[in-house]
């Protein structure tokens, strides 16, 4: 036998030793076990709004201009100059690890048979107060006590006839504000 048939002979025997005979290439593995846990979301809840008189001593559901005297929608009228005025406590309850949270308000809705003369002069706000404190985004886990100072103005400006051709004149006219809706919105706080 030549030599060059004897290394090919010996090069395909040593072949199938690595290729373990059957044409297959063995390897090795190992595994090492990491161990799971429970995992449990935080949470964001808020509170039914309590808009009861005594919510800021000497208050009412709703008020004229910032003071004590009621606004009763049954039986009182707005004026240019005038703004109404309903503070709202909810209590917001933040539970997470990095959790925070900001506060925001959706804009106020007429409803239907709202004359459109008298809800183009309104103008709804909201503003909050957290804790007591001037409203700053929330950073942390915990209770707050958040006071919604929802205000609707109507501003006293350009003189304009109260008449039938006025489109604030002729007949009473009546706006229907549509619930106003606070909303927290969780934010992800790595402080």
């Amino acid at each position: 036998m030549k030599k060059t048939t004897k290394g090919a002979l010996a090069a395909v025997a040593g072949g199938s030793l690595l290729f373990g005979g059957a044409g297959s290439l063995a390897y090795w593995t190992g595994d090492s076990t990491v161990t799971g846990d429970s995992i449990e979301s935080g949470t964001l809840d808020m509170s039914v709004p309590d808009c009861a008189d005594d919510v800021v001593a000497g208050t009412h559901g709703w008020q004229f201009d910032g003071t004590n005297a009621t606004f009763n929608p049954a039986s009182d009228t707005v004026v240019p100059g005038d703004t109404l005025t309903k503070v709202c406590d909810i209590t917001l309850n933040l539970v997470g690890s990095h959790i925070g949270a900001t506060l925001a308000f959706e804009t106020a809705e007429w409803g239907a048979g709202s004359a459109t003369g008298l809800t183009e002069e309104l103008v709804p706000d909201v503003d909050f107060l957290v804790d007591g404190q001037a409203y700053a985004p929330i950073t942390a886990a915990g209770t707050y006590v958040i006071r919604a100072a929802i205000s609707v103005d109507f501003p006293y400006g350009t003189g304009t006839d109260n008449d039938s051709n006025s489109p604030l004149g002729g007949p009473a006219l009546q706006a229907i504000l549509d619930d106003i809706v606070v909303t927290a919105t969780q934010t992800h706080d790595n402080a």
